[in-house]
């Protein structure tokens, strides 16, 4: 690719963030950095080297110059600053100086780096999104650390990608061969789709759960007709959804699809690629589910089941109806119903939310989520940074602290992981580390925990989630009454609660949908190709817009069979065929 094709496809991607705002960045920090080579998928990783790692810290201090990136709702703990914070005095005792370039809102990111990147002075640490990695890495924008990590790496960090998931990362980092990033682990399960409702409205009105998708129009039509929060007023409706974002984690069309097993589209602005009798296809091309689900939407809208102006509504217009009581159900990950939750009992003293698997066609079909390893963050170094292994003491301290959390003392587990009204924790970190099943394994721990009153198998992390949760349930009854301090502590406490403490929790429909087995698997986790790179923006634009016209009625439910044979003539069939080529090569 040439110089003069990336520039002007990183000046689109800039006026085209400024114009319409960012949906899939994290919402935690960020900071960026570096490396080179073609992309094409990635290739396999030479042998792994028997090196010993060296000490964590850099022979002489240095100075990194770093990016972040939170979004609207962070805030610091304590008096900790961006400059001043556990991790920027962490780093400096291990010979690293943070010169900070930038410091923005999320949905300003992606545009804050390309445009770093496109003058030529962009930071030495880079967090790069999965729809970048390859294209910057042509550029030779990233380092090559293959010898790097093989010679730096701590144990931990080499024993942290050693896992199935993990590796599965770490070759996504490779590019012809080399490695150029360190990939985020993601825990799939943290990803995966539940289906959050008021829990108080189902009492109301002698509800169950919905388990099929039969059921879960009846509580959809009841939720809207028959006045679930008793106020003698028709003002509500069964389902939040996002027709703004449409692929999103809060309120996200694409989960919605999850109940016929298909998958048109996903957050991280990927195009989803499923297995279908051993072969890798589109996530959207089963026409007989898609049209299904589209006839319902259609249907639900004119119903009224969806509110009206939901072409308009993104995450946040969905969390907002559903904390207002306008809203009854939406679709989301296992831990976006606590912000909701806490702010609909503002005035709504009786709100509770449960989770529930995705409800099936049929009794046995149901729990058909979309599992995902898909690394959707990478790690990189500046092609151009002088002090290049500063980075690895970086990933290493990273993995202390934030990969291993059976093995830290509570002081340290609150100090570099977070503790409300002390200290940011995590988001202050250069690089963020999930640890794959560390939550599903909460699960029991706190459940146990709750139920006996027993904390001893409980480590520094689940603990402190743990007195959070009673911060929540000693409280429940003296909201009104506590001060700021209290209610931020409360709040957290409904979070944690619920993720892992209530019966019907996020990791509890998770739980269940993973014993079920019907899960729908992905069948492409690594890089983007070129051709990936090049027209999933406009495939992903063109399902979206598909989708939505389909649902208020500007297009036929039939029409998708034309919108599947413009995707294939504008390159699905051809990275489909690039998809099922890897998925073959990596199949067991």
């Amino acid at each position: 690719m040439k110089q003069t094709k990336w520039l002007a496809k990183a000046a689109a991607l800039a006026m085209l963030i400024s114009c319409c705002g960012c949906t899939s960045t994290p919402s935690s920090s960020g900071a960026n950095a570096p490396s080179a080579g073609s992309s094409g998928g990635s290739s396999a990783p030479p042998a792994e080297s028997q090196n010993a790692a060296p000490s964590q810290t850099v022979q002489e201090p240095v100075t990194l110059k770093v990016g972040y990136y939170y979004d609207s709702t962070f805030k610091y703990e304590g008096n900790e600053t961006v400059e001043n914070n556990s991790w920027t005095e962490l780093y400096k005792e291990n010979g690293i100086n943070l010169e900070i370039m930038y410091n923005v809102d999320t949905t300003m990111a992606n545009e804050k780096l390309a445009q770093c990147i496109m003058s030529g002075d962009y930071p030495d640490i880079m967090k790069v999104q999965a729809a970048y990695f390859g294209d910057w890495a042509q550029q030779n924008i990233f380092a090559d650390i293959t010898e790097l990590y093989e010679n730096m790496a701590s144990d931990q960090t080499k024993e942290y990608y050693s896992s199935e998931v993990g590796q599965s990362a770490l070759n996504a980092g490779y590019v012809d061969g080399r490695l150029y990033a360190l990939p985020k682990i993601q825990d799939p399960y943290n990803s995966m789709s539940v289906l959050w409702l008021r829990k108080d409205w189902l009492d109301n009105l002698g509800l169950e759960i919905p388990r099929t998708i039969e059921e879960f129009v009846d509580v959809a039509k009841a939720f809207t007709e028959n006045d679930p929060d008793g106020n003698g007023i028709k003002d509500t409706y069964g389902l939040g959804l996002n027709g703004s974002e449409v692929f999103n984690s809060v309120g996200g069309i694409n989960r919605f699809f999850e109940m016929y097993g298909v998958v048109p589209g996903t957050q991280k602005e990927t195009i989803p690629f499923i297995d279908v009798d051993g072969k890798a296809v589109y996530g959207g091309s089963l026409e007989g589910p898609m049209k299904d689900g589209l006839t319902l939407l259609h249907s639900m809208y004119e119903a009224g089941y969806i509110p009206k102006d939901f072409i308009s509504a993104g995450a946040d217009q969905v969390r907002q109806d559903g904390s207002a009581g306008k809203t009854g159900m939406f679709f989301g990950s296992m831990s976006n119903a606590g912000s909701v939750w806490y702010n609909a009992l503002e005035t709504q003293p009786e709100a509770e939310y449960v989770a529930a698997g995705i409800p099936g066609v049929t009794e046995n079909s149901w729990g058909t989520a979309f599992y995902s390893a898909t690394p959707n963050l990478y790690y990189t170094v500046s092609s151009k940074c002088t002090t290049p292994e500063a980075f690895m003491t970086i990933i290493n301290l990273g993995t202390q602290y934030l990969a291993q959390p059976d093995t830290l003392s509570q002081e340290d587990y609150e100090k570099y992981n977070g503790l409300t009204g002390t200290y940011t924790g995590w988001k202050c970190a250069l690089v963020e580390f999930e640890v794959p099943m560390k939550n599903l394994k909460a699960l029991d721990r706190h459940q146990n925990a709750l139920k006996t009153g027993d904390t001893s198998q409980l480590n520094a992390e689940n603990l402190r989630d743990f007195n959070s949760m009673q911060d929540y349930l000693t409280n429940i009854d003296k909201r009104s009454s506590l001060n700021e301090t209290e209610l931020g502590k409360f709040n957290q406490g409904i979070f944690y609660y619920s993720v892992w403490g209530a019966e019907r929790c996020g990791y509890a429909a998770l739980n269940e949908m993973i014993q079920a087995g019907n899960l729908v698997y992905s069948a492409y986790d690594t890089v983007q190709t070129d051709a990936m790179i090049e027209i999933t923006p406009t495939l992903d634009t063109l399902a979206k817009e598909t989708i939505v016209n389909i649902i208020v009625g500007n297009q036929s439910v039939d029409s998708y069979s034309d919108f599947l044979k413009t995707w294939n003539s504008l390159g699905g069939e051809k990275i489909t065929a690039e998809a099922d080529a890897w998925y073959q090569s990596v199949k067991k």
